[in-house]
């Protein structure tokens, strides 16, 4: 008695064989896209925590600077230099790149050197010129600084024993609003020699001052950021300077 197998359990036919190739194409083509989403997913958020933690450092630079600007009332009556030319306080300048922001910001600020290691910090006078600006270095690129003189001298902007440091590589916009009293309208720029001599002494410094700053990463990431510092804490700690 001969004995027949079937043919179909000796294994897959082609169009089985085909279709399990076909599956698992698909399913690996699913994996594959997942894994590739997640990757960058992952690589965006870190980008943005290194961007949102770069921010947070200049910002808390920036903040402890401006809440140490002082006017220097006896400096600015000082009749044997150019009264005119001179600046305290804070003088700051309104300018654009394009569509950025790169302004200026000049200061008398009472507080030790960040920066300064050439002398002993016993020798510090603890009274300094400090200015942020942006600067657009070759290729099109900012580089954010920080200027820091160790003596103030009749020139608020530049010196010569200032230090200069590049704070961050990747700032591309850099603007500063300013804040008289309670009002709502902001100031482009500020000039404390002159708002001394038109109002009264203690109007020399804005109530408050807010710095918009831009960032972005190597990735073309971006974030920004507002810092409101507050000049004068009796105006108490929910002034915003802004409409509800």
């Amino acid at each position: 008695m001969c004995l027949h197998r079937n043919h179909l359990s000796l294994g897959f036919t082609l169009m089985e064989l085909l279709i399990a190739l076909s599956l698992f194409s698909a399913i690996a083509g699913i994996l594959m896209s997942s894994f590739f989403q997640f990757n960058r997913q992952a690589n965006r958020m870190e980008s943005i925590l290194k961007l949102r933690q770069e921010l947070r450092i200049l910002e808390r630079i920036i903040r402890n600077d401006v809440q140490s600007v002082v006017y220097l009332h006896e400096f600015m009556k000082d009749s044997g230099q150019d009264y005119d030319n001179r600046k305290s306080g804070i003088y700051g300048i309104d300018e654009g790149t394009g569509t950025s922001s790169s302004d200026q910001i000049h200061m008398h600020v009472n507080a030790p050197s960040r920066f300064q290691r050439t002398l002993q910090t016993r020798r510090d006078p603890e009274l300094h010129e400090v200015s942020y600006f942006l600067e657009e270095s070759d290729g099109g690129k900012f580089q954010f600084k920080r200027r820091e003189e160790f003596y103030i001298d009749t020139d608020i902007t530049e010196g010569g024993r200032s230090i200069v440091h590049t704070l961050s590589h990747h700032i591309i916009s850099f603007d500063v609003k300013y804040y008289r009293g309670n009002e709502i309208e902001p100031l482009d720029e500020w000039d404390s020699s002159v708002n001394a001599r038109q109002n009264p002494p203690s109007d020399a410094l804005p109530s408050g001052v807010i710095v918009s700053l831009v960032i972005r990463g190597d990735d073309g990431e971006e974030l920004s950021s507002d810092l409101q510092v507050n000049l004068k804490p009796q105006m108490g700690t929910g002034i915003t300077w802004r409409e509800p």
